[in-house]
């Protein structure tokens, strides 16, 4: 396996518009991505950085240029009229109880009924309605329906101490107002979700878990247990090429994983993790944690 850094040239990116266009086209990066490997047989996955912060000890990342790093069966081509590639063999050695530094850019689903359903919004929606159900309210309707119900005044007092239940579970204060409440308690849960995707999946189980950091809650004088776990970056990428309603939504995992199973890990690693693996998803970059 090699990883590569890959760029648009730095003479090609000032002087034409083709790195604006790319910006928000993550079909059209995958299809010119091919062009690195002559036949188009090689299998990749790519994750696409803004190149200023990948790049910035070396003083030469341009505002808003993209930097694609590709981990692909075979080297990809060196010299084109259009990409700067750095390459390197990638072979991991891995080893039981190691701990890694990762990073993860996936498109979480489950799937019911044969229909995959972004895990995120899932987890939101079913939220709202568990708390409806709580509350006596209805339990139909958009999350945007939901929420609104949630909030309304002669709502929000019950809906408060239905929240501090459930922030009980985790350190740090509950705000007093009630849409930053219900925000809190929904970060968390869908941290929780996320996390319980990446390590618990059936394809994933049993080959890594996530470090655990110990955590005081000043609130509550008293130590928890946290995973060395985090989430952002949660957006919905449109592919107007594969049709009007077509999307896709990403979110950008990192924290520190402890190696059950090397091979497997390794296995993982090079096949990718989750869907739309086509569309920059699915690459995990790791290195060996700091004391790990």
């Amino acid at each position: 396996m090699y990883l590569s850094r890959v760029r648009i040239r730095p003479e090609i990116d000032r002087q034409s518009q083709l790195g604006r266009l790319l910006l928000h086209n993550t079909y059209g990066v995958h299809q010119l991505l091919w062009d690195l490997f002559p036949g188009g047989q090689a299998r990749f996955l790519y994750r696409e950085e803004l190149a200023q912060s990948q790049l910035r000890e070396e003083g030469n990342g341009i505002k808003g240029e993209s930097i694609w790093y590709l981990l692909s069966s075979v080297q990809p081509a060196q010299d084109t009229p259009l990409f700067a590639v750095d390459s390197r063999p990638f072979e991991p050695q891995l080893q039981e109880g190691q701990h890694l530094a990762f990073r993860l850019r996936a498109n979480p689903v489950v799937t019911r009924n044969g229909k995959r359903h972004d895990l995120v919004m899932d987890e939101q929606q079913s939220f709202y309605r568990q708390l409806a159900d709580r509350l006596g309210l209805q339990t139909k309707g958009t999350k945007q329906v939901l929420r609104r119900q949630l909030l309304v005044p002669e709502v929000a007092a019950s809906l408060h101490v239905v929240l501090q239940e459930y922030s009980a579970h985790f350190p740090g204060k509950l705000s007093a107002q009630p849409a930053e409440a219900l925000e809190q308690v929904l970060q968390e849960r869908t941290s929780q979700r996320l996390a319980s995707w990446l390590c618990d999946n059936k394809s994933r189980r049993g080959v890594f878990t996530l470090a655990t950091r110990t955590v005081f809650d000043e609130e509550q004088d008293r130590e928890y247990e946290r995973p060395f776990f985090q989430w952002s970056g949660y957006q919905a990428h449109a592919l107007p090429e594969k049709g009007r309603s077509a999307r896709f939504c990403a979110v950008d995992l990192a924290g520190e994983l402890i190696v059950q199973d090397p091979d497997r890990l390794r296995e993982l690693i090079h096949s990718g993790m989750g869907p739309a693996k086509g569309f920059g998803c699915g690459l995990m970059m790791i290195k060996p944690a700091f004391g790990g």
